[in-house]
């Protein structure tokens, strides 16, 4: 055993440091931040179609779409089954076209027989786990007797690597990989323990290197798509991984239930991801297994508005839970809520981007921000996104009102921009159709219009301004392509926005730090909340940023 002692004075210092060695998240793609849909299993391109030209009819956002085991051959990896999907290059050029990427599963069993190249390939090259005496490990999975490629080892994890090329020659930037613990159909789950990992040359047996296994495999996916992707960010979403993952992968929670229960777990769950340096991670909205129904499925989607994955999954044997599953009551509220993560997105994306800087979480528990604050220790059914919005949820049956503990401060009522005294409990009233949402005073917070798809433009940006009398406040605004790996070499947009208020007076600063990046935005418009007068406001923006000053306050709006 290897020991490390951090050492802090906040859990922040002490997240920033083990970040530093077990690494950041990368800055995902943006549409990675979108609405995605997906079940177990759209089994043909005809249900692919129907279902999206219903998402397109009902104008419901939409950033992806999953094919579980059923697109593949008879389940074998880099296989399309002719019959089901006739013209998947067709169909993905299509689906992107309307914004839409494909996201394919790869599992790490691969389906026994000589006449499946990439088995024959792998016995002769030598890229299967092996027992010591140099037979090749058989495990019972989808496809039936499967091997499986050997992650410990470099030239294996390159031929992988190599054999996504399949994917992105038909158009697609994502991968999900699935059942890497590895998981086997037998008594003990998972590969015999006696195997023997190559290990680049120094042999270890899976007991020893068990926990790594489906790190190296994300790891590989995530460099095979980087290698052939030309300059695009992959995407690869995983269910096993280890310290570290976050370099390479997204973690969903795995195989959760549409229980409210679950939808309650999730929250804590994702809270110890982030607090392990997972800070893209997120549960199956909905619940995968057993039957959903609206209304959990609406709060459910409450809580995917923020979590920093946001995917919709089920079970083959469980009925649809697509939003329109359970009527057009849950429908319009649904899409509301699917409407408004896509409002979100410019403030969502400046957390991910500090996240990538600094190892922060995405989706905070409350002790992060205020660790001194010791009502917040045991706080698991609240949380923040990034430093100013603080989110608590609906997660019962037949609830419509909650108690919620606010930090020292005043909160904002996002939707009503009713005032509220923190350091204290409140009891909130929150019918079906509210998501509690509170912001900071103080805070600045970017967001724009909803939209088809983050393939869709930006044409206006709102900054919401949350003044907080005789104090000042400073935000870094940040945007890049959303696509490419060019920020990385300062292809990149920033600006600090500034501001400072006395009683009766508003200064807003603007100053661009990095102008490598012309975003799309044609307006920004500068939202102050509060009961300021016009004549008040001082604007110092040289750089001419600022298109437009609204003042919004409880009794109307100019």
């Amino acid at each position: 055993m290897d020991y490390y002692l951090f050492i802090g004075s906040t859990a922040k210092g002490v997240l920033q440091q083990y970040t530093t060695i077990t690494g950041k998240m990368p800055l995902p793609p943006k549409w990675s931040l979108g609405y995605h849909q997906s079940r177990y299993s759209y089994k043909s391109e005809k249900e692919v179609r129907e279902l999206v030209e219903t998402f397109k009819a009902k104008r419901v956002p939409l950033d992806a779409i999953y094919l579980d085991i059923h697109y593949m051959d008879e389940y074998r990896v880099f296989t399309f089954d002719s019959n089901r999907f006739p013209n998947p290059k067709k169909l993905i050029e299509e689906l992107r076209k309307d914004g839409i990427r494909v996201v394919p599963i790869v599992d790490p069993g691969v389906k026994a027989g000589e006449n499946y190249p990439i088995y024959r390939e792998e016995t002769n090259e030598s890229h299967f786990c092996k027992y010591s005496k140099g037979d090749v490990y058989h495990g019972d999975v989808w496809p039936g007797r499967s091997a499986f490629p050997d992650f410990t080892n470099e030239k294996t994890r390159r031929w992988w690597g190599k054999q996504h090329k399949f994917y992105t020659d038909l158009g697609i930037e994502g991968v999900w990989n699935d059942m890497n613990e590895p998981s086997v159909f037998n008594e003990t789950k998972t590969m015999d323990l006696a195997v023997i990992h190559e290990n680049n040359g120094q042999p270890k047996t899976h007991g020893e290197l068990h926990n790594i296994y489906g790190m190296m495999m994300g790891a590989t996916t995530h460099e095979g798509l980087k290698d052939e992707l030309a300059n695009k960010r992959p995407f690869v979403l995983i269910r096993a991984g280890y310290a570290g993952i976050q370099r390479y992968a997204t973690v969903w929670t795995g195989d959760n239930r549409s229980f409210w229960e679950h939808l309650q777990m999730a929250l804590p769950m994702c809270m110890n991801l982030e607090l392990s340096g997972v800070a893209f991670c997120g549960p199956d909205v909905g619940g995968f297994a057993n039957d959903s129904n609206g209304e959990l499925l609406t709060r459910w989607t409450q809580v995917g508005l923020f979590t920093p994955y946001f995917r919709n999954h089920s079970v083959l044997n469980s009925i649809h839970q697509e939003l329109w599953s359970f009527g057009t009551r849950y429908e319009e509220m649904i899409k509301r809520y699917i409407e408004e993560r896509y409002v979100w997105l410019p403030y969502l994306y400046n957390v991910f981007k500090e996240a990538s800087r600094t190892g922060m979480p995405v989706m905070r528990p409350l002790l992060l921000e205020f660790p001194y604050d010791e009502q917040t220790v045991n706080i698991y059914d609240q949380f923040m996104v990034g430093e100013d919005v603080l989110v608590a949820p609906i997660l019962t049956p037949s609830t419509n009102h909650r108690v919620v503990y606010l930090p020292e401060g005043t909160w904002i009522d996002y939707w009503t921009d009713q005032k509220r005294v923190g350091g204290k409990y409140h009891l909130v009233y929150a019918d079906i159709d509210t998501l509690p949402i509170f912001i900071k005073e103080g805070a600045i917070i970017p967001l724009t219009a909803p939209k088809a798809s983050t393939n869709e433009k930006d044409k206006q940006l709102f900054i919401h301004l949350y003044p907080q009398a005789n104090e000042s406040k400073s935000y870094t605004l940040y945007e890049d392509d959303g696509l490419s790996l060019n920020h990385e070499t300062g292809a990149c947009f920033e600006c600090d926005i500034h501001m400072e208020a006395s009683a009766d007076q508003l200064t807003i600063t603007t100053h661009e730090k990095i102008n490598g990046y012309s975003p799309d935005w044609e307006e920004r418009i500068f939202i102050i909340h509060g009961a300021i007068k016009e004549e008040n406001i001082r604007l110092n923006d040289k750089m001419q940023f600022v298109s437009r000053i609204l003042i919004k306050d409880n009794a109307h709006d100019s």
